[in-house]
């Protein structure tokens, strides 16, 4: 008997996930795509911090992309990585100290405190469209994207951002929080795509250097959209624009203009 239940079950599943379709989104901002500088301007300011993304801002470009990972204590603050050693005066891992531990820490020894999701909602305008990149340090660390969407939900900007993330599991409680909410899985391995089934995105966000035209094709067929990460040379660029991708995440700022 239990036999059986096992396999209606995995039949139940595999139905649920495969019967998955993403959410239908127009072309972001009304333009063919949108280029978004990753982890703001972080060739004039320090990376993953308010000066950075403002200056992006004042580059003209339409989005940014930051990175997120959360406190001991659930607050989310702007890091690429969950040490502090990398990128501040400070000595630990962020998941496992409270905010108040780190929010006086200075971001490479300048005078810049990290800065938290919610800094970024209250001191960037409403026009910028944000990609929300959620930091997994394990497959089941799923506190951050629980706390991103309350600050979405708190800021109301749930039309002006995507979350985005490497770990499945990490977007599908996005989704299940807050459906309207569109959310991007990160691929640097073409092998991972069949991860979307768990993750039930709305776009796919490929490394640069495994988009093939087969899979513009699929996701197309899909109704996937595609931002692309991280193109930072003018022909590679040019080529995905070609394609009609939805979005280039890059460092290159100058080429936006050009």
């Amino acid at each position: 008997m239990l036999y059986y239940i096992i396999i209606i079950a995995l039949v139940f599943v595999s139905a649920l996930c495969l019967s998955w379709r993403p959410n239908k989104t127009s072309k972001s901002l009304n333009q063919p795509a949108v280029w978004y500088a990753h982890r703001g301007a972080n060739s004039h300011e320090l990376e993953n911090t308010i000066p950075a993304f403002k200056k992006a801002i004042l580059l003209g470009l339409p989005g940014i992309e930051i990175d997120t990972v959360s406190t001991k204590d659930g607050v989310v603050v702007c890091s690429h990585n969950f040490d502090l050693e990398r990128n501040t005066n400070g000595f630990g891992y962020i998941h496992q100290m409270n905010y108040k531990d780190i929010k006086n820490l200075n971001v490479l020894a300048k005078k810049e405190s990290i800065c938290t999701l919610e800094d970024v909602f209250n001191k960037l305008g409403n026009d910028t469209l944000i990609n929300i990149e959620i930091k997994t340090h394990k497959l089941f660390d799923l506190k951050t994207a629980y706390h991103v969407v309350k600050c979405i939900k708190r800021a109301e900007r749930s039309q002006r951002v995507i979350v985005s993330s490497f770990n499945a599991f990490t977007l599908r409680v996005v989704k299940i929080l807050n459906k309207t909410i569109k959310t991007g899985f990160i691929l640097q391995l073409g092998e991972f795509l069949p991860l979307m089934f768990i993750a039930h995105p709305d776009y796919i966000h490929p490394r640069g250097d495994i988009v093939t035209k087969d899979l513009l094709a699929y996701a197309k067929k899909k109704g996937l959209r595609i931002n692309v990460w991280t193109v930072n040379t003018k022909p590679a660029i040019d080529w995905l624009l070609e394609q009609n991708v939805d979005g280039i995440i890059t460092d290159r700022l100058e080429f936006y203009k050009a």
